[in-house]
């Protein structure tokens, strides 16, 4: 099982894993928010339900290193985990207990977003030329995102000037080709491929 903030990340890890034939052999539970994925993995882990393998995908926000500790204080009592995160992802086993996979958006090192690594990754969009329009809406008080959510806000805007502006972001990612040859994307591949397969 492969827990994830909400629906857009789901969409974006499928697509990845479509993009770079990684059959996808578990299974996406949409935990609608950073608090309530540190929940359920409680709730699994406490459940003790059998679970093989759980896999965590959780954006760095802020603060990469706050967001490790807080996972880790989340399994304290079910795992005993690295001090620090590891730059290619977290596949940890313990005695007793599922597979646990850690990966913090975008990178495990910087903070940020799934919407960095996905605009790392997306072919022939201009983020560049995108920043540059929404800076300029900015200065004519235009926009009210918070910094954090710039990359969001870029990717949001790429999809809205497509084809049928307003499309659901599910179809909108699904009409934009990965590149899954760059660095970050080959140690994503591989940290799935080790959690799962």
């Amino acid at each position: 099982m492969l827990l994830l903030e909400g629906t857009d990340d789901c969409h974006i890890i499928k697509k990845f894993c479509e993009d770079g034939n990684i059959a996808v052999n578990f299974g996406f539970c949409n935990c609608r928010g950073d608090s309530n994925l540190l929940k359920q993995l409680s709730a699994f882990l406490l459940a003790n339900n059998n679970k093989d393998i759980i896999g965590v995908i959780l954006d760095a926000d802020n603060n990469v290193d706050a967001r490790y500790q807080e996972i880790k204080d989340k399994v304290k009592n079910f795992y005993t985990l690295p001090e620090e995160m590891p730059k290619d992802g977290l596949v940890y086993t313990e005695k007793g207990q599922p597979k646990l996979g850690i990966w913090i958006m975008p990178n495990n090192q910087d903070n940020g977003a799934l919407e960095e690594f996905y605009l790392t990754l997306a072919i022939d969009i201009d983020t560049d030329f995108i920043n540059d329009v929404i800076t300029q809406a900015e200065g004519k008080n235009l926009t009210s995102f918070k910094s954090q959510h710039r990359k969001k806000a870029i990717m949001h805007t790429y999809f809205s000037w497509q084809d049928f502006p307003g499309s659901s972001l599910h179809a909108s990612i699904n009409k934009i080709a990965l590149d899954n040859n760059q660095n970050i994307a080959k140690a994503f591949s591989a940290w799935l491929v080790q959690l799962f397969y």
